[in-house]
């Protein structure tokens, strides 16, 4: 399980995305950012191959990224 939070983001709605080495989308959920500009969610790990990925927040005014690593 991986926790994603982020604050001070741009914009109402968005989708929090996992992809893979290759760009692939293997995770994708839609997310309401909340008063002030917090997100918080969980992404389950169960299923999804050891290796490096992209966690990506997107709303319609920004974009923010970050790699996790799945042992």
């Amino acid at each position: 399980m991986i926790h994603v939070n982020a604050s001070k983001l741009k914009g109402t709605n968005g989708v929090l995305r996992l992809f893979d080495v290759e760009g692939r989308v293997v995770y994708e959920r839609k997310m309401e950012v909340i008063a002030g500009g917090y997100f918080t969610g969980e992404i389950a790990m169960n299923g999804i191959a050891a290796g490096v990925y992209i966690v990506s927040l997107s709303t319609e005014k920004e974009k923010v990224q970050g790699k996790v690593l799945k042992l």
